[in-house]
């Protein structure tokens, strides 16, 4: 059983960089992904899209928009054939736009179980 772990630089403007940590490499679907946000980046460049693949056994593509102040994640096998799970979750209003941010996602067996803003868990979107 070998982890996966993955960290790429700079992977998109606005994003310092994004890290999938997977504990089982033969459990694809458990693991954490994580988008660090820099400063200021999150008021200029609405949405942030964040995604991590690995076609066709692994794709996950979350989305921070703090327009509608929502942070959207979803997990799939592959991007031809849909999200297994899709969940949103409200980004709170006292969020302060000029710091750098981390949005960490967690999920287990292929199921979004939260996301986390600099560690602090969000609330599903109502």
């Amino acid at each position: 059983m070998g982890e996966i772990n993955s960290h790429e630089k700079n992977p998109i403007p606005g994003v310092e960089f994004s890290e999938i940590h997977i504990p089982d490499e033969f459990s694809l679907g458990t693991g954490k992904f994580i988008t660090m946000v820099e400063k200021g980046a999150i008021k200029k460049m609405s949405p942030i899209i964040s995604n991590v693949m690995n076609e066709p056994h692994f794709v996950m593509i979350v989305t921070i928009n703090l327009g509608i102040e929502q942070v959207t994640a979803l997990i799939g096998k592959a991007h031809d054939e849909g999200a297994i799970t899709r969940k949103v979750f409200t980004i709170p209003s006292d969020i302060v736009p000029e710091n750098a941010h981390d949005f960490t996602v967690i999920f287990e067996e292929w199921d979004i179980t939260a996301i986390k803003l600099n560690g602090k868990e969000l609330e599903l979107a109502k």
